[in-house]
């Protein structure tokens, strides 16, 4: 299933099946990626520039243009223009699904649901023998992905599907742990994410106000207390994780972070029973510079845009 993907645009016929743009809206800045896909070949990626200011979106529209006019890409909303939540999977033929999601979202949704477009997500069933009961609803603002269409329509630009954070950290950890059921953190500049993937399909979801501008101020002491306190938020999401899923068992708690990666998986690793393994992009795929993956000083992290270049490749 694409997300919200009522509102992608149709492919246009000279559209490069092996590159893959991935955009973030990110707090500050529209940050940016490019996939390139080979069957066989490890994933290759490189930065795009980043854009900010009131003309961002213009910008980046023209760089693109001039630059990678025949990829698809993936925009990734930002978190205050979408919802996800998790509800119970309605009972209905599949023609009527979205109707019926839409009905039980819109008591739960703190704008109008007649100006969201809906769309589900399958959380895997607890065992194998089981149905799916569970789905997660994403809520998108209708104003601001049209918006954002009419720009690639005017641009004569490939919109291939609006995603969500959520999903793009989905896909950068499937690409390190593959089939097993595990948990990724990722720590960015203003926050933090984590994400409990099984099957390759995501189950479960947070975010936690540590952040590594937080991180980067701290001294050795306030970070180590920092991450108890993060310690105990994994661990209780981890607890609920193993009392819904009971068939399957979490192999690892993968960690990136955009400063004191090392620092934290050590701290990490000795505060709860998971292996911790830090995820480097360039463990996994080919990152073509300059710079890296997540620059603190410039306020860049490429995570997010990289894993939307991932939709559709693991």
């Amino acid at each position: 299933m694409s997300l919200l993907q009522r509102l992608s645009l149709r492919h246009p016929r000279d559209a490069d099946a092996d590159v893959r743009v991935g955009l973030c809206i990110a707090a500050e800045r529209l940050v940016g990626a490019v996939g390139h896909f080979r069957a066989g070949a490890r994933p290759q990626f490189s930065p795009a520039p980043s854009f900010d200011g009131p003309e961002a979106a213009a910008a980046w529209v023209a760089w693109q243009r001039h630059h990678q006019p025949r990829s698809r890409t993936s925009l990734l909303l930002h978190s205050e223009h979408y919802r996800i939540l998790p509800l119970d999977a309605p009972r209905v033929p599949p023609e009527e699904r979205k109707a019926a999601v839409r009905y039980q979202a819109q008591e739960l949704l703190d704008f109008p649901a007649e100006e969201a477009q809906i769309d589900c997500l399958d959380v895997p069933a607890a065992a194998p023998d089981q149905s799916v009961s569970r789905v997660f609803v994403v809520a998108g603002l209708k104003h601001e992905i049209a918006r954002w269409m009419a720009r690639y329509r005017d641009a004569r630009l490939e919109l291939d599907v609006v995603d969500i954070p959520e999903l793009a950290l989905r896909n950068v950890s499937v690409l390190a742990a593959g089939e097993s059921a595990h948990i990724y953190l990722h720590v960015g500049f203003r926050s933090s994410r984590l994400v409990i993937v099984w099957q390759r399909e995501l189950c479960a979801f947070r975010q936690f106000e540590l952040g590594a501008r937080q991180l980067a101020a701290a001294s050795d002491d306030e970070v180590e207390s920092l991450v108890e306190h993060l310690t105990l938020d994994i661990q209780r999401t981890a607890d609920a994780f193993a009392r819904q899923f009971h068939g399957a068992d979490l192999a690892a708690l993968w960690v990136s972070s955009v400063v004191r990666a090392d620092a934290l998986v050590e701290i990490l690793a000795a505060l709860q029973s998971l292996p911790v393994r830090p995820l480097r992009i360039e463990d996994h795929a080919d990152w073509r510079g300059p710079g890296a993956v997540f620059d603190l000083d410039a306020g860049v992290d490429h995570t997010l845009a990289i894993g939307a270049t991932l939709r559709g490749a693991v």
